[in-house]
């Protein structure tokens, strides 16, 4: 019963956010409230967990994360899902942040390149998909990193 309380308070608080989401344009930058980007990768992996843990506190928060993008098309019904995909400081154990770029992609298939290191910027919001919940960055601003 707890566990479907914080559900719905945080799809409220989802939804409440959407407003603001909508008055953003690209040519407005996002106001970052937590920048994981140029973090250490055992700080990012544990904040991501939090997040993942206790998304109530992060939603409507505008986030930026560095990682690798991945993109996944579900063959069932053709929804397009992008993906941040992020290591720990040992690159032995990976999360991933789910986005949605602020423009959808003439061709989603060829976005990007596959394993492209990427910056993601955008506001978390929760989402219902098949009875379950899931975190994703909408609005995002996807850019590609400089090789370094």
């Amino acid at each position: 019963m707890k566990k479907r309380l914080a559900v719905l308070l945080a799809l409220f608080l989802a939804l409440t956010s959407l407003s603001a989401s909508f008055a953003e344009t690209a040519s407005e930058p996002l106001q970052v409230d937590l920048d994981l980007s140029k973090m250490s990768g055992t700080i990012v992996y544990a904040e991501i967990y939090n997040l993942q843990y206790d998304p109530g506190a992060y939603l409507g928060k505008v986030i930026r994360v560095r990682g690798y993008y991945s993109f996944f098309r579900e063959p069932s019904n053709g929804h397009i899902y992008y993906a941040c995909v992020i290591p720990d400081a040992t690159a032995c154990c990976m999360q991933g942040m789910e986005f949605v770029p602020f423009t959808e992609p003439e061709d989603p298939d060829h976005f990007m390149e596959d394993n492209a290191d990427i910056t993601v910027t955008g506001r978390l919001e929760i989402y219902v998909e098949d009875g379950a919940s899931y975190l994703h960055l909408v609005d995002a601003s996807v850019e590609e990193n400089p090789e370094a």
